[in-house]
């Protein structure tokens, strides 16, 4: 348990001290009571720099990893084989010089590694990290947009996984798609990266990578792009081509169920992802996620819809709505205050879903207002 945890309560209380409140409420509910300890350290290794000086009350230290400068997120895997209870952050205060960022990275990488016994030559992966986020020294202003995101994931069967998310928006766009070639080249991706970049180039654009460790398979990579202004039409052609018919009809019914009468219009945010892995020889991971502030009017449309597609698709709803509960309490009609992304995505070629939220540190005070 964290030593000497504050109550949740208090204006004077920090982000840390509220996710951490929020974790001892989460762990039971996930069946994670085994898991515990080795949750809380990969909390604190992951979040005490990002989260412990920045007061619940001052709401950001200018982090970049909500649009409202929330320094921190949730994030659910329901479906086939997934770790549902996630949760990710900057890494290192955000007001940290850039080589202290990469510093921090490696220190926590390894750290986490040696803690959840993940799979893997960390040396190699440290040193793909600092290739994979390198900057030009002589622009202006790069945008590293806090240049990393560390998250963690935990299953009630023993199951963990860590995260390293790194912003790939600095530079020219010809160099942002070079550093994904070389990064999907070290997963031995370079033939379907570059089917990729043909398909997309030209309608998205690169936004960032990441690299997943598990203890029981080797390191995957993930590459992700950013769309804007498409129609649905044009992302059910993308996963036709990756999964035929099967993966179109799947996501047309999600289409219809989160976007509404909204399916008709041009998408606005939307981000494409495709995952490497260590089978070579098998098709790339694809996933489809939508920003919950386009999608939707309130946090309570977000919840009936999720939990519509959840029925759908015969997925016990559960994690969803004790971790919406914990995070946030009443839902309000009139802003998305805790939807922050939702997606549908083929790991292996099974579907699963993705449901990113944002606490609310407001909790049950909450209005429609």
């Amino acid at each position: 348990m964290l030593e000497n945890l504050p109550p949740r309560e208090g204006t004077d209380s920090s982000w840390y001290d509220l996710i951490g409140g929020q974790l001892q409420a989460l762990i039971p509910k996930f069946g994670l009571g085994q898991a515990s300890p080795q949750l809380y350290r990969a909390y604190e290794l992951i979040c005490r720099a990002s989260l412990g000086g920045c007061p619940v009350a001052m709401a950001t230290q200018s982090s970049t990893l909500n649009l409202d400068g929330t320094p921190i997120q949730f994030a659910l895997a329901l479906g086939h084989q997934t770790m549902p209870l996630q949760f990710l952050s900057e890494a290192g205060n955000p007001s940290q010089s850039y080589p202290e960022t990469r510093e921090f990275i490696e220190g926590t990488v390894r750290a986490l590694s040696a803690l959840l016994q993940l799979k893997g030559d960390i040396d190699s992966i440290v040193a793909l990290i600092h290739r994979a986020s390198r900057v030009n020294p002589r622009e202006i202003d790069p945008d590293r947009g806090g240049t990393f995101w560390v998250g963690a994931g935990f299953a009630a069967e023993g199951k963990a996984g860590v995260k390293i998310y790194i912003n790939g928006k600095s530079g020219a766009e010809n160099e942002r798609w070079s550093r994904f070639e070389e990064f999907a080249a070290s997963f031995g991706a370079l033939k379907k990266h570059r089917e990729i970049r043909q398909l997309l180039a030209g309608d998205m654009k690169p936004l960032g990578m990441a690299v997943s460790l598990s203890q029981n398979e080797g390191p995957n990579g993930r590459i992700y792009l950013s769309g804007y202004g498409k129609p649905v039409s044009y992302y059910e052609a993308l996963l036709r081509h990756f999964g035929g018919k099967h993966y179109l009809n799947a996501f047309r019914q999600y289409s219809e169920v989160m976007l509404g009468r909204d399916r008709a219009y041009p998408t606005q945010s939307v981000v494409f992802s495709a995952g490497f892995g260590p089978d070579k020889d098998s098709p790339a991971d694809v996933k489809i996620e939508f920003c919950g502030h386009c999608l939707f009017q309130g946090d309570a449309q977000a919840r009936a819809r999720c939990l519509r597609w959840l029925a759908l698709r015969n997925i016990d709803a559960r994690a969803y709505t004790d971790l919406l509960e914990v995070l946030a309490g009443q839902m309000s009609t009139a802003k998305v205050n805790t939807h922050v992304y939702l997606g549908l995505g083929w790991k292996k070629r099974q579907e699963y879903t993705t449901i990113y939220l944002k606490p609310d540190p407001t909790g049950a005070n909450n209005s429609d207002a």
